[in-house]
């Protein structure tokens, strides 16, 4: 009995311990998805990635024909498949960084993730395949081309470059990525930044061997100035040393960013291109240029320090004794023409003065810069060409000098004179040869340019030594003309600085509407012209109260007639 039992218990529980298992592996089943179901499908992703294959496809089918091909042919396939493998870069960052924001949160182990994750691990040597195949026909030309020739292939040269920049910023984005997703790119990243320096320093020497042609081309130049061949070819290497200023300049960008030092290189480009950009202000930049500069101005020094010295020393002592020579010339000259009494005027005297003073001055100096070691002849040509320049600049400047000369060649007036120009009245007080200063009698400093007084009516009031007074005098109708005549002449004789001769006049010269009018036109020397003019006037009415005699003022008879009055 008690076995009985014993194996009915051991089979009930061998059938409730199958019927678990069956239970729990059926609610596995029931509970746990499928791959396909527990990854979300991305309709762009697929696209992108397929178009991703189909580049892979399009370079495999480039490089059989290009391993097929020769001559032009070859070289137009290389550049297409060239342009292949950079826009299989981009196709595969772009799809990289879409999965990046299109899987956030997803686990490790989603398959575009996982696709995203092997493109960016491959891409560090698809970037240096490019790289090496754009940089295995980016070589520099043959000497000896034409213009043309050497033209066309700087061009390729230069877009061989770019392709290079692009790709190198493909890469850099790559590995940004990379480090995004969590991957190890520590020696991908160390490789980077040695062939980033690499590509720093061969740009570099390009552009101080572009710098250098510039430098054989500007001696070429001034030895030939009108061969045709070698202003061109200067133009296409001022041209080219931009060109490879400015990719030089996107490298260095890139090497701030992974904070490489890149201070050596924008000193060059400060140097070789003379561009001020924000650079200048960075202490590694400023400090390698005056470190430079100071090393250059201690080479030159050392070299050419004493002859410079000399040179200098030679300089200094002309250009004294000449001083001291135009100053002794300037005082002879001054002298000359005090004893010589010609009539000049102020103005001429002083330029004569002042120019010989400049002409020894000049000589000096010009005699000083040949012993220096200077040529004089380019300084000549210089200042033609300044000259011309100038003189196109300053056209009222020129005419107003023009101006000056006549005003100096025919005199008509001088310093110390009255005149009355170009509306303006006074006395002058300074001349030169572009514009002369006049003092009005109210004591007013006016500057006329000269071209407006030569311009304009000159009225020299006291040119000539002796002057007339015009003085008009009335009197009643019912005075006594001949005792007014007889009064008037007295007054004019009484007066010491009335000249005898010429004549003074005394004439009944109207008949006016209040009164009888007489001219009084005596003749006095320039310096007492008012003087007289006002002693005579007060004379006159003095004279004229003592003898009785009136001086009328207008009057107007009023009739005022009444209305119905005949």
């Amino acid at each position: 009995m008690t076995s009985t039992i014993s194996r009915l218990f051991f089979c009930a529980t061998l059938l409730l311990f199958a019927f678990s298992i069956s239970a729990a592996t059926l609610f596995a089943e029931v509970e746990k998805p499928t791959a396909i179901e527990s990854e979300q499908s991305h309709p762009d992703l697929d696209k992108l990635w397929e178009k991703i294959e189909d580049s892979k496809e399009r370079i495999t089918e480039l490089q059989k024909r290009t391993d097929s091909s020769e001559g032009y042919v070859k070289k137009l396939l290389d550049l297409r498949l060239d342009r292949a493998w950079i826009n299989l870069l981009g196709e595969e960052i772009l799809f990289a960084e879409e999965v990046l924001k299109k899987t956030d949160g997803a686990p490790a182990g989603n398959r575009y993730r996982q696709q995203a994750a092997e493109i960016l691990g491959t891409q560090a040597a698809t970037a240096i395949t490019a790289i090496k195949r754009i940089t295995s026909r980016s070589e520099l030309p043959e000497p000896g081309l034409s213009t043309v020739d050497l033209a066309a292939a700087y061009a390729k040269v230069f877009r061989a470059l770019e392709a290079l920049n692009h790709t190198y910023d493909l890469l850099y984005q790559s590995l940004t990525l990379s480090e995004e997703y969590g991957l190890d790119i520590t020696e991908q990243k160390h490789r980077f930044r040695k062939s980033l320096s690499d590509r720093a320093e061969n740009t570099s020497l390009l552009l101080d061997a572009i710098a250098d042609r510039i430098v054989e081309l500007r001696a070429s130049e001034a030895v030939a100035p009108d061969d045709a061949d070698v202003k061109a070819m200067l133009n296409m290497a001022q041209s080219n040393i931009d060109s490879v200023a400015n990719v030089l300049g996107d490298v260095l960008s890139l090497m701030d960013i992974l904070e490489m030092n890149t201070d050596s290189y924008r000193e060059q480009l400060l140097r070789v291109t003379g561009e001020i950009t924000t650079d200048i202000f960075d202490v590694g930049v400023i400090s390698k240029l005056l470190v430079g500069w100071w090393q250059s101005l201690v080479d030159l020094a050392a070299e050419h320090g004493p002859d410079l010295l000399v040179r200098i020393l030679i300089f200094c002592f002309i250009v004294f004794i000449s001083r001291k020579i135009a100053n002794i010339v300037q005082r002879l000259v001054e002298r000359g023409l005090n004893k010589a009494r010609l009539q000049l005027s102020e103005l001429l005297r002083r330029m004569v003065i002042n120019t010989a003073r400049t002409v020894v001055m000049v000589l000096g100096f010009l005699i000083a810069l040949a012993q220096a070691g200077i040529s004089i002849g380019p300084l000549f040509a210089g200042l033609g060409v300044a000259g011309f320049v100038i003189g196109f600049a300053l056209q009222d400047s020129l005419s107003n000098f023009a101006s000056g000369v006549m005003i100096l060649v025919y005199r008509p007036f001088d310093v110390g004179n009255l005149i009355e120009a170009a509306g303006v009245r006074g006395m002058v007080s300074h001349m030169s040869i572009v514009n002369t200063t006049i003092l009005t009698f109210d004591n007013q400093t006016i500057i006329l340019p000269n071209n407006k007084i030569w311009g304009d009516v000159i009225r020299n009031v006291t040119a000539q030594s002796v002057r007339r007074i015009d003085l008009t005098f009335g009197i009643s109708y019912t005075d006594d003309i001949p005792k007014t005549e007889r009064v008037l002449q007295e007054i004019l004789d009484n007066d010491d600085k009335v000249l005898k001769e010429p004549e003074p006049i005394v004439r009944l010269h109207e008949l006016g509407d209040s009164s009888v009018n007489f001219v009084v036109r005596p003749w006095v020397n320039t310096d007492d012209y008012w003087d007289v003019y006002w002693r005579v006037t007060r004379a006159v009415k003095i004279r004229f109260d003592e003898e009785g005699i009136s001086i009328p003022f207008p009057q107007r008879d009023v009739h005022v007639y009444k209305p119905g009055l005949a």
